[in-house]
């Protein structure tokens, strides 16, 4: 199990939550105008998934998951992706969505540790995964309903 640390950052709290409890913001942010139940992923329930929510108080106004899945393009290696990013409109661009992927790094990279973390994602966000040391791999491709997207991934060195 996940070590139930918390992250602080300004009146940031990032906690491990429950998937149920991501589900209204991937509803409002990336499943928009899809029903409800579009919101649970395959493998949301899974003993190492996890599940990270930044709060503002008592408020989610971010959310990341974590999923044993390796990487099509390197399907040798134990890999981990990273899914349904979410951060409210009026949270966005203060670093919550940073601290969210240092946070499930360092949680997964200590618990799972994977030959590599991947992810899959929208176009716009080239800037926020580069800046957390992720490279795009493929090109760019669509994915129904949602938009074009971009495969990222970090390869790690399990020498230290």
């Amino acid at each position: 199990m996940f070590l139930a640390v918390n992250f602080l950052i300004m009146n940031i709290k990032i906690v491990e939550i429950e998937a149920l409890e991501t589900h209204s913001l991937r509803h409002a942010l990336l499943r928009k105008g899809m029903p409800l139940s579009s919101c649970h992923l395959e493998g949301d329930n899974a003993s190492e998934t996890l599940h990270l929510g930044a709060f503002e108080s008592k408020s989610l106004v971010g959310i990341l998951s974590a999923f044993l899945n390796p990487c099509p393009q390197y399907p040798n290696l134990k890999g981990v992706q990273l899914r349904a990013m979410a951060v409210a409109t009026e949270h966005q661009r203060k670093g919550i969505a940073s601290q969210l992927i240092q946070q499930v790094l360092k949680r997964i990279e200590e618990n799972l540790n994977p030959d590599c973390i991947w992810l899959n994602a929208r176009i716009a966000a080239k800037k926020l995964y580069e800046s957390n040391g992720f490279e795009s791999i493929g090109t760019p491709f669509e994915i129904e309903l949602i938009g074009t997207h971009q495969r990222y991934i970090k390869i790690r060195s399990h020498e230290n």
